[in-house]
């Protein structure tokens, strides 16, 4: 038969949380860069005078009447500041349904007359 041997391995202990298993092995993944759409349609524009580069934007998949692979994007304080473009967000909206993590980050911001032009960095956040 065969050699069994004992190794005498510490217990693990419960972590206080999954993150502190997770963290590190996570990497951010570069997906995509784009600009966020439809900021002139926002009721209240306040939101977008804070942005600054290197801000990170959460994303939030939602169903609309108008489009099916809807992603509204959010600042850290969870105010709307935009969205993925209709033509970009089904590949995105995808991945999220399958429950990976995406975010944003603020690549740069560029004001003209009426509305500040956004580009962003899209990232999948890979355990």
């Amino acid at each position: 038969m065969s050699n069994i041997v004992k190794i005498n391995a510490p217990v693990l202990k419960s972590p206080a949380s999954m993150e502190e298993y997770l963290k590190p092995m996570s990497r951010d993944i570069l997906l995509f860069t784009t600009k966020i759409a439809d900021t002139y349609k926002l009721p209240d524009k306040t939101a977008l005078r804070h942005l600054q580069v290197g801000m990170r934007l959460n994303f939030s998949h939602q169903q609309s009447k108008y489009e099916e692979y809807q992603i509204v994007i959010l600042d850290e304080s969870e105010q709307l500041v935009g969205y993925v473009p209709e033509g970009d967000a089904a590949i995105f909206a995808r991945l999220m349904e399958a429950g990976k993590m995406l975010f944003a980050s603020v690549k740069s911001v560029s004001h003209t007359v009426s509305v500040p032009l956004i580009e962003i960095d899209i990232y999948l956040q890979d355990f």
